[in-house]
């Protein structure tokens, strides 16, 4: 009996010392690790940016094709050039885009409810 307890505490006094190694290693990784993503985040940042660039440009493309083809379709729609039913549905979804996504308010906006919606 006396030797079952001496091996418990044995087991107990290992368990302990693992916990405790296991939790310095632990708090004295939290430095590292910070230091390190520090460095990654500084070494990055030169991508990050030029990724920035790249979204502005594709903002801006995505923004110039919307109005490009808004401009051609509304003024087939004021020339009276006849659209199907899909053509107007792309039209309408390109111009929900425009608007609430692009949040863009311009002369296209006018023009569409001129001629799509029968404003003046």
């Amino acid at each position: 009996m006396e030797q079952i307890s001496v091996i418990v505490i044995s087991i107990a006094t290992f368990l302990n010392a693992l916990i405790a190694i296991a939790t310095f290693i632990s708090k004295a990784k939290k430095p590292v690790d910070t230091a390190v993503d520090k460095k990654f985040k500084e070494a990055l940042q030169p991508i990050n940016d030029k990724l920035g660039a790249i979204d502005d440009r594709i903002d801006k493309l995505d923004k110039n094709q919307c109005k490009n083809y808004l401009t051609e379709f509304l003024e087939d729609i004021k020339n009276e050039v006849p659209k199907s039913d899909i053509q107007i549905q792309r039209a309408t979804e390109v111009y929900d885009h425009y608007i609430n996504d692009l949040h863009l308010n311009t002369y296209i906006h006018d023009n569409w409810e001129k001629y799509m919606k029968g404003g003046n």
